[in-house]
């Protein structure tokens, strides 16, 4: 339906998956450091070793899969379907609603329902 909208929920999903690339290197790095008791130099080579695996990772894996997993045709489906469930879910709210306003009206004049 919507490209931009499209484009901005494929977005915020590969920022997410670069994200969550990062912050797992990341601590596998600090792990590695701290367990392996590394010098200043070894540590600041393992951060670079690390940053450039995310970068790969990230436009060799990240990218693709989004913009596989999150096609055009599956957001329109996948955003239709959500739509129609959060409408089903006001209209049984909105029934269970009147349903305990009548409950409690009979409740209080003393009639039970």
């Amino acid at each position: 339906m919507s490209s931009r909208r499209n484009y901005f929920i494929r977005t915020v999903a590969a920022f997410a998956g670069d994200f969550t690339v990062g912050f797992a290197l990341a601590s596998a790095c600090v792990w590695i450091i701290q367990s392996a008791a590394l010098g200043l130099f070894m540590s600041f080579l393992l951060g670079l070793m690390a940053l450039i695996g995310a970068l790969s990772m990230s436009q060799l894996i990240v990218h693709p899969v989004v913009q596989f997993a999150l096609s055009d045709r599956k957001l329109d489906h996948g955003l239709a379907v959500a739509a129609d469930a959060v409408r089903t879910g006001t209209d049984f709210a909105l029934q269970m609603w009147a349903w305990t306003q009548a409950h409690h009206a009979a409740f209080r004049r003393g009639m039970p329902a």
